[in-house]
C-alpha cells in the first residue's frame, strides 16, 4: 500500500529543484518527517514520510543512485539504505540534519 501511495505522488511533482536547492528541500522534508507529533496525527506523519521519500528519491536520481519504489515496502530500511548511498557520494543528510538542529 505504501509503495502505491508513493508511486502516485510522482505525478504531482512539479518542482524543478536541483543541486543545492534539492538538497535543502530534502533536509526540510527530513526534519518535518522526524518532528515529534501529537498522538493521533497518523495522517500528518504519513504525509511527511511520503514527502520526504519523494524528495529522497529525486535526490538519489539526481546522483544516479538506483532507486526502485518497490524497495519502500519497508520504508525505514529503504530510507536508511538510500541515505547511506547519498553519504557515500558526499551528501550526508543525517549529518546535515544534525547540523541544522544544533544551530
Amino acid at each position: 500500500m505504501y509503495t502505491h501511495l508513493l508511486s502516485s505522488v510522482f505525478e504531482d511533482w512539479v518542482d524543478e529543484l536541483s543541486g543545492a536547492a534539492l538538497i535543502d528541500y530534502a533536509l526540510i522534508c527530513r526534519a518535518e518527517m522526524l518532528a515529534p507529533r501529537a498522538a493521533g496525527c497518523g495522517c500528518d506523519a504519513l504525509a511527511a514520510e511520503i514527502t520526504y521519500d519523494r524528495a529522497l528519491i529525486k535526490l538519489c536520481a539526481s546522483q544516479r543512485i538506483e532507486v526502485d519504489v518497490a524497495g519502500f515496502s519497508d520504508p525505514r530500511r529503504e530510507r536508511e539504505r538510500l541515505e547511506r548511498k547519498l553519504a557515500a557520494v558526499g551528501i550526508d543528510l543525517v549529518a546535515l540534519t544534525r547540523e541544522s538542529a544544533s544551530t
